[in-house]
């Protein structure tokens, strides 16, 4: 007989058993049951996963020493806590003369499955497919040619239907389960659900008529299923259970929680209690006291789980079945019948004497909390749990759940996390740019496809994969985008030498990306506008070497005596070959420039003024001595003001010159440039001749007159 190694991990207990399967009959051959000594678990979630892999590897070493032989696969459960339930239906034309077989039905279902999978995407939670895990689902109808069938093997018919439910858990919660397991050596190969184990165990086939409500009441959580007509119909979970009733008894008497879980199930069998509190206060209640002071709490329990039957199942249903070890405390009962305005008659526990399949001369498993252990262990022996393999993706260890039994490599890749993008390459972007004027294509590169070995060889993504195959996975890689720099596309355009301040640069070409001066180095950008041009002005060559952006050149208009004039002022000093230039004056191979930034130049009267300012001078000879008279000076006027020739020019100025005059001499004129001695030459008369001719104060003086003046 082949052996089963069943595990139940509960809130508070862990129970194991093996057992075999003959002639229908489930045969318990061993059984080890043990406790969290920790808060390791809470509301059926793993919370100290080596906490929890100690317990579980207790029980797997007791069972393996009596069993003389080593257990490495499991059938494990997970409670109902956030689950999901969805429903699903797949079809199959099949051939008439064919016997349907079990192994048909079987496929059947798992494609109705696989329908509900490939659903998930369409529904409200986003990312549902890779956060939840399915962990079992129920048959509700079977259909032969359209029509409602009980048992679809051994039938014939044209074509078959099933519709299932199908429910999901967080991948977090498995995970947790996984790893407990992986460190304890053991391997997942079945998997179900609590609740369905638990129907499985207690309810079978034919009571499944009845509108009936399972409730599975742990430690942490109280796990529902509905039957009707035959089939499950929904499933549910209140986060909720025995420790809340454990909890409220350490509240009221400041208990340690072990000493209260002790206390609690004492209730039903002690009547009177003593225990100590956390302050070594001794206490004695009875448990009617205790009872009284618990009531509440149940009645809260009972009224979370009866709201959330009634959700699932929309109307009263005809009983209630209790399991699980939550299921003992007392008065619960009594308090779910009220809650569900059920009779007390119709409310009540199921044990494993029930099970006419069971047979366990272990003597143990023997209350409702055996239920689910032996559910887990039936599901496993009839392979309708959901079965896994165990693969290895990158030295990863994976749980891959066997749908349709036909995993391929990107199967295992998909449940590792791999993203289809990186399955396959895609080339690099290419980048268009317009060249001065014409259109050119910067090509990208090729991917990298993506490497796959299965078990060291190399395979493709469809290749089938088998329980521990290894696989190594390296991601494609995208193509880069295309890449050039300007200088690529320059080609054999022209380049000057010249020399700018003593040294030799490049001059030319010059490069604009959308209008832009950059350099040959830049890197094109997709859609840019590039214009090249082969001459280059000295503005442009001067940006290589200085920051010549605060150099200007400003035009400045005036008016000097009624002519416009326009003047050019700088901030730089620049010559080329000598001769003073603008930033703009193109160049020559060879030029030779120099370039000296300032500030900007400022223009006087003096330097734009022509007109002469003084008039034209006389000399002459007086008594032999030559003088030289001088002329009248000129003006200047800047809008209308008389100014200095030092004055500084402004925009837009009015400038105009007043000449100076020449000097106009007569004889009396002399007098301010020569002294006469009239005192002593007093009584004498003055003489007075030019040019040896005899004259008189109003005689005119001419350019090189000789003159004669003497008393006599």
């Amino acid at each position: 007989m082949d052996k089963i190694f069943a595990l139940d991990i509960g809130t508070r207990k862990v129970a194991g058993l093996v057992v075999a399967k003959e002639n229908r009959v489930i045969t318990i051959l061993d059984c080890e049951i043990r406790e969290h000594q920790t808060r390791a678990m809470l509301a059926g979630q793993i919370h100290d996963v080596d906490r929890v892999a100690a317990v579980v590897q207790e029980i797997k070493t007791v069972l393996e020493q009596r069993q003389g032989e080593r257990l490495e696969k499991v059938a494990v459960a997970v409670a109902g806590r956030t689950l999901k339930t969805r429903r699903g239906q797949a079809n199959k034309t099949i051939f008439f003369e064919n016997e349907i077989g079990p192994a048909e039905v079987l496929d059947l279902e798992l494609a109705a499955v696989q329908q509900v999978l490939n659903n998930l995407g369409s529904q409200p939670e986003q990312d549902l497919a890779e956060s939840f895990y399915c962990v079992g689902y129920s048959v509700i109808n079977y259909f032969l040619d359209q029509e409602r069938i009980d048992n679809l093997s051994g039938q014939k018919g044209h074509e078959i239907s099933v519709e299932i439910i199908a429910t999901f858990l967080p991948r977090i919660v498995l995970e947790s389960l996984f790893t407990v397991l992986k460190k304890t050596g053991l391997e997942v190969f079945s998997l179900t659900l609590e609740p369905i184990a638990a129907i499985n165990a207690i309810i079978p086939p034919d009571l499944r008529r009845l509108n009936l409500a399972l409730i599975d009441i742990g430690a942490g959580t109280s796990d529902i299923a509905i039957t009707t007509g035959g089939s499950v119909t929904a499933y549910g979970m209140v986060p909720a259970a025995g420790d809340v009733i454990t909890e409220k008894l350490c509240d009221l008497y400041l208990l340690d929680f072990c000493v209260g879980e002790k206390i609690k199930r004492s209730l039903a069998t002690q009547s009177q209690l003593e225990f100590i509190d956390i302050f070594g206060k001794s206490w004695s209640r009875s448990a009617l006291q205790i009872l009284a002071d618990l009531t509440p709490a149940i009645e809260e329990l009972a009224e979370a789980v009866a709201e959330r039957i009634l959700a699932l199942n929309k109307t009263v249903p005809s009983a209630l079945v209790c399991v699980g070890g939550g299921s003992l405390t007392p008065l619960l009962q009594e308090k779910l019948a009220r809650s569900l305005h059920l009779s007390r008659e119709r409310v009540g526990i199921r044990g494993p004497e029930l099970i006419t399949w069971l047979h366990n001369p272990t003597g143990k498993l023997t209350g409702p909390e055996a239920i689910t252990p032996l559910g887990i262990a039936s599901i496993a022996t009839e392979r309708q749990g959901l079965q896994f393999v165990n693969i290895n993706v990158n030295g990863r260890r994976i749980h891959l759940l066997n749908i349709n039994q036909k995993l391929n490599v990107l199967n295992a890749l998909l449940a590792s996390g791999v993203s289809m993008k990186k399955m396959h390459s895609h080339p690099g972007l290419s980048k268009t740019f317009e060249l001065n004027g014409d259109l050119r294509i910067i090509q990208g590169t090729l991917g990298k496809p993506a490497t796959v070995l299965l078990n060291n060889t190399p395979a493709r993504l469809e290749d089938p994969i088998n329980d521990h195959s290894q696989i190594l996975f390296e991601e494609a890689c995208d193509g880069q985008e295309g890449q050039a720099k300007i200088s690529d596309f320059i080609g054999l355009l022209s380049r000057k030498k010249i020399i700018l301040n003593g040294e030799v640069v490049s001059a030319g070409p010059v490069v604009y990306l959308n209008h832009e001066p950059v350099g040959l180095d830049t890197v094109i950008p997709d859609l840019a506008k590039i214009e090249i041009r082969a001459d280059v002005s000295l503005r442009e060559v001067l940006r290589q070497k200085y920051d010549v952006s605060q150099a200007n050149e400003r035009s400045i208009v005036v008016t000097i005596d009624n002519e416009p004039r326009i003047l050019t002022q700088q901030s730089f000093h620049l010559t080329i070959n000598r001769q003073e230039a603008s930033l703009e004056a193109p160049l020559h191979d060879g030029d030779t420039i120099e370039y000296i930034a300032h500030n900007p130049r400022h223009y006087q009267l003096k330097e734009v003024v022509s007109a002469p300012l003084v008039g034209r001078g006389v000399r002459v000879y007086i008594n032999g001595q030559e003088y030289t008279i001088e002329g009248q000076c000129g003006k200047i006027y800047m809008n209308g003001q008389e100014v200095s020739p030092e004055e500084f020019i402004i925009n837009g100025a009015d400038i105009r010159t007043v000449p100076g005059k020449d000097a106009e001499l007569i004889v009396v004129d002399l007098l301010r440039y020569i002294s006469l001695d009239v005192d002593r030459n007093a009584g004498k008369k003055l003489k007075m001749f030019v040019n040896n001719q005899a004259a008189n104060f109003t005689t005119a003086l001419s350019q090189g007159a000789e003159v004669k003046l003497y008393f006599e």
